[in-house]
């Protein structure tokens, strides 16, 4: 299985993504993550996950584990709708947009990404009636939101996940190589 793991990730982002487009590099690395959702409700629900991001298929694409409870917190927290999923993100030159395949357990779907202002914005292909949005990008924090259209064509929040990267044994947090910083933003400016 060493092999397979060594063909899949790649240290390095493909020249056939342009920089302008590289929209997920930032967010190479581990990352622990806490998940809300029943956000109607009185209590929110506060689940803490693990996100993880590496580049594959030669630099060509980004794929990430989504891990929800985290491995560890699984064990004392379980939950009944649990996820560890995968996305793939491939860039489409055509398009200029990303090509996006997300699957868990029972759940399989595309989307498409496309920046729009300073958040990346994936929309669920076809009805497009869900989409999910990474907003305030910082080196080492984001916010992600997932929402549905009601329809009227008003959006509604229906969970919230927020991100710290995780630190490296040295205490310092990966940091993927040559980053494209323009999408992050100043830590001051969150």
């Amino acid at each position: 299985m060493k092999s397979f793991a060594e063909a899949l990730c790649s240290n390095e982002k493909n020249e056939k993504i342009p920089e302008a487009y590289d929209y997920f590099g930032g967010l190479i690395g581990e990352w622990a993550i806490e998940w809300n959702d029943r956000l109607d409700e009185t209590v929110l629900r506060r689940v803490k996950g693990e996100w993880i991001f590496s580049r594959v298929l030669e630099g060509t694409a980004i794929q990430d584990l989504f891990i929800v409870p985290s491995r560890t917190e699984r064990l004392d927290n379980p939950q009944v709708d649990a996820e560890y999923g995968t996305t793939l993100r491939i860039y489409n030159p055509q398009t200029m947009a990303w090509d996006i395949f997300y699957g868990c357990t029972g759940s399989a779907f595309r989307l498409t990404a496309v920046k729009a202002g300073d958040e990346v914005v994936l929309t669920e292909n076809g009805e497009g009636k869900m989409r999910y949005v990474f907003s305030e990008i910082t080196a080492d924090t984001f916010r992600w939101r997932k929402e549905y259209s009601d329809s009227e064509g008003h959006w509604t929040v229906v969970a919230i996940v927020t991100a710290i990267r995780k630190k490296c044994s040295s205490g310092v947090g990966y940091q993927a190589k040559r980053p494209n910083t323009q999408y992050l933003k100043p830590k001051n400016n969150r």
